[in-house]
């Protein structure tokens, strides 16, 4: 860089330079992602680590911005940073957000909006140069420059909060181990990186905006630190959660072995017979007031007696599926969950795959 440039600024070589830093860490990060994946987790990528090719193409991306580090002080070089920085980069967030969380929700549906909004963007940005010819005289070219880099950042903008929306939903969906339907989405991780994005997103509308190459290379430090973060967030898989985590079970010494048996008696009544299970929406709490007993003594002895609440309750509705198929061959596969008591078709077979291992 100092070769190219020799007569630059301390401004324009901490600018070059906190650049330099975004390329390499984001070179770094799509060869560990690529190559790299903990053991025994390596046996089944696809579950454990979702996204990680996308990951590493997209990091891969940071090779555009080696223009503005070669030539700082140049202006096309900037224009191309703060493209770059702007709409591609929130274009590439969303991508992987879809890319890692989607594929845990085998959720695809979001491949080909993604396709049609980078492709006009590609069009969009290669509209400028016909644009300023068209109109050269009436407005600058770095006018027309920013108003497209605006145009596409607010698309990309609305495309990551659209992708945020869709993590917390999921997540909110199963974060409570009381329900008989949560899916094995890892809730702790998928906040921290929502709130990692917003950052990002509004440190890039910050940085753009203020048309400061200072502001710029903070941008690009901080990056290369909430990369670097989450990097060592995904080294370990975030997913597979324990089935009964954050039950409340405790000793049942303080229950006679006679108040337990009636207890355990009470469940399978409310479960069994009355067919509790066919509820989506069952909790512990539920079962525990048809009970009548503490949510807390009913926890334990599902875990002492049943198996735990999930097991117990999903086991349950497995069976009622395969007869429910059997007695009506012509039903649906989502009339079939529909009627079984899961949620979607997603926890379904979510379920089968951990209860029938």
């Amino acid at each position: 860089m100092l070769l190219l440039c020799p007569m630059l600024t301390l401004e324009q070589y901490f600018c070059g330079m906190a650049a330099t830093a975004y390329v390499v860490t984001s070179l770094i990060i799509a060869a560990v992602r690529w190559f790299h994946m903990c053991r025994p987790f390596d046996r089944n990528p696809d579950y454990y680590y979702p996204g990680r090719k996308v990951c590493a193409a997209v990091c891969l991306c940071a090779v555009l911005v080696i223009p503005y580090i070669l030539f700082p002080d140049n202006k096309a070089a900037w224009l191309i940073a703060k493209t770059y920085f702007l709409p591609l980069e929130l274009f590439f967030i969303g991508i992987m957000l879809f890319s890692y969380f989607g594929s845990v929700m085998h959720w695809r549906k979001w491949i080909r909006p993604a396709f049609f909004l980078g492709l006009s963007s590609v069009l969009f940005i290669m509209s400028g140069p016909v644009i300023f010819v068209l109109i050269r005289g009436v407005v600058s070219k770095s006018t027309v420059g920013y108003g497209i880099i605006y145009v596409l950042g607010a698309l990309m903008t609305a495309f990551c909060f659209f992708a945020i929306t869709m993590i917390l939903r999921w997540a909110k969906e199963a974060d409570d181990s009381d329900y008989s339907n949560p899916s094995d989405f890892p809730v702790i991780f998928a906040h921290k990186v929502v709130c990692m994005t917003l950052i990002t997103i509004g440190s890039c509308w910050l940085a753009v905006v203020s048309d400061d190459p200072i502001a710029l290379g903070v941008l690009n430090v901080a990056l290369s630190m909430i990369s670097l973060a989450l990097l060592v967030f995904a080294l370990h898989p975030q997913r597979h959660r324990s089935l009964e985590e954050g039950a409340e079970t405790q000793p049942l010494k303080s229950l006679s072995m006679i108040r337990q048996k009636s207890i355990a008696r009470a469940i399978k009544r409310v479960m069994e017979e009355e067919e509790a299970f066919l509820d989506p929406h069952l909790t512990i709490q539920d079962v525990a007031r048809r009970v009548g007993s503490s949510r807390t003594y009913v926890a334990s002895v599902l875990s002492n007696e049943f198996g735990g609440f999930f097991v117990y309750v999903n086991t349950l509705r497995l069976d009622y599926s395969f007869k429910y198929m059997e007695t009506h061959p012509q039903a649906t596969m989502s009339e079939v969950v529909s009627e079984s008591g899961f949620g979607s078709r997603q926890t379904y077979y979510t379920v089968r795959l951990k209860l029938q291992k």
